[in-house]
């Protein structure tokens, strides 16, 4: 087994895409990355909108793990057009048998993070380049997409009704939004769905690893790959994080939180960590 001691900047903004050195990224993600934009978050109703923070947490103790908060959102889509959101206080989904999300893992998700500033205000950090690479991963699972619009007033509707559970400026936390969008309509050949579903969930947390940003120990995974060339590595899909659920186990039976992935074709280039991508400084 090949270890290696980590000692480099890891970008761990929540979960990272898989991607895989032979498919290089399209334009629209080139454009994504340009865009590091962030929006602001404020009520557009005469609605009152819950105070920041004012939830009863322990906010300095916040790790990478479910705090159930008030609500989420959902949106459906039964060939015409996407629904209204709906803000859906049960942490539930009542789903058919035979949707392809269970049987055929016709799903994909996106993570990002809203944070309370010093002055007390919220932002969203650029939503519009997780909606994106949305686009990508719909299009790779024939999924319809949502328009930009649609999707970050969807994360909007989210924070705002979930205010409470965002972590105080002073406590370096942060509410994590998961979209998540999949195939709901029953089908037993394998085909796209008839109807889709799209759901944003909120949860407040820390660091995704204890120690924050300070170097821990990693082992080069092997026996295992996390995506091959001409696969779905190069989209957010659900499958391609089952895939390193056993070696992941693996590696922290055996004393490493996270393991390196090298490309599956010629094991000689790096690819990603478990769950953040690798950058070299």
């Amino acid at each position: 087994v090949v270890v290696a001691i980590v000692s480099c900047l890891l970008v761990l903004a929540g979960f990272a895409s898989s991607f895989s050195p032979s498919s290089p990224p399209s334009s629209l993600l080139r454009s994504a990355r340009r865009r590091f934009s962030s929006i602001a978050l404020s009520s557009a109703s005469s609605d009152p909108c819950p105070l920041p923070s004012s939830a009863d947490l322990d906010w300095g103790s916040l790790g990478f793990s479910l705090v159930p908060t008030k609500s989420h959102v959902k949106l459906t889509h039964k060939g015409d057009g996407w629904s209204d959101p709906d803000l859906v206080s049960e942490p539930y989904v009542t789903l058919h048998i035979g949707a392809t999300a269970l049987h055929y893992g016709q799903a994909c998700f996106e993570g990002l993070k809203a944070f309370a500033r010093e002055d007390g205000s919220v932002w969203m950090f650029r939503p519009t380049a997780n909606c994106d690479r949305m686009h990508l991963s719909a299009s790779r699972t024939v999924m319809p997409p949502l328009p930009q619009d649609t999707f970050v007033s969807a994360l909007r509707a989210c924070v705002l009704d979930n205010m409470a559970y965002v972590p105080p400026y002073s406590s370096n936390g942060a509410l994590y939004l998961r979209p998540l969008l999949f195939g709901s309509g029953p089908r037993i050949g394998l085909q796209p769905s008839g109807e889709y579903t799209f759901l944003v969930m909120a949860t407040p947390v820390g660091d995704y690893y204890k120690d924050g940003l300070s170097p821990i120990p990693c082992r080069v995974v092997s026996g295992y790959d996390r995506a091959a060339p001409e696969g779905v590595g190069g989209v957010k899909v659900a499958g391609n994080y089952v895939a390193d659920l056993k070696p992941n186990i693996e590696g922290k039976d055996a004393g490493y939180p996270i393991g390196l992935y090298l490309d599956a074709k010629t094991k000689s280039l790096v690819e990603e960590f478990s769950t953040s991508n690798f950058v070299g400084v």
